[in-house]
This record gives C-alpha cells, structure tokens and sequence, in this order.
C-alpha cells in the first residue's frame, strides 16, 4: 500500500449522523495523495453528499457500504454503488 494504491472498505449505520465521519475519510485519502487541501476540502464534500442521498434512498439495508480506493488513477470513494472520483 502507497499513494499510488490503496483501498479500504467499511460499513457505517444508515444514519446522518456518520455523514461527517465519511467526508473526513475522503478528505484524509486527498490528503495522503497531495491534494491541495481547498480539494480535499471540496472532494470531501462531494462524498458527504452522496451518503446523505443514500440516507434518502429507500433501502433495506440498515448500513451504508464505504469504499476508498486508488488504483494507480484517481481516488474514488464508492458510496453504496455510488461513485465520487477524486481527479488528479
């Protein structure tokens, strides 16, 4: 595991109040890949949207999948199926 290759799953409860923790998870990997911080700022955003469009998805699922992810490219966070993408 580098900069250039990494992922980490996890799964947080269906609830808004993990949103925040989720944005700070995407930050940290912008972080950890040099990003200006005003982008992982932004990137982190983006990410704490897409849970909170979960949260108004109707789903079974008392959980939200969480995957961070950088394979050579840019840094995704896939959302329970959802993807937001980090260009570098």
């Amino acid at each position: 595991m580098d900069t250039n290759t990494f992922e980490f799953s996890l799964s947080v409860p269906r609830d808004e109040r993990f949103a925040p923790t989720v944005r700070l998870m995407a930050v940290q990997a912008a972080r950890y890949v040099n990003c200006s911080e005003a982008d992982a700022q932004a990137f982190g955003g983006s990410v704490e949207k897409a849970v909170h469009a979960c949260l108004r998805d109707a789903a079974a699922d008392a959980t939200i999948a969480v995957v961070v992810r950088r394979d050579g490219g840019p840094v995704e966070v896939l959302v329970d199926g959802h993807v937001v993408t980090l260009a570098l």
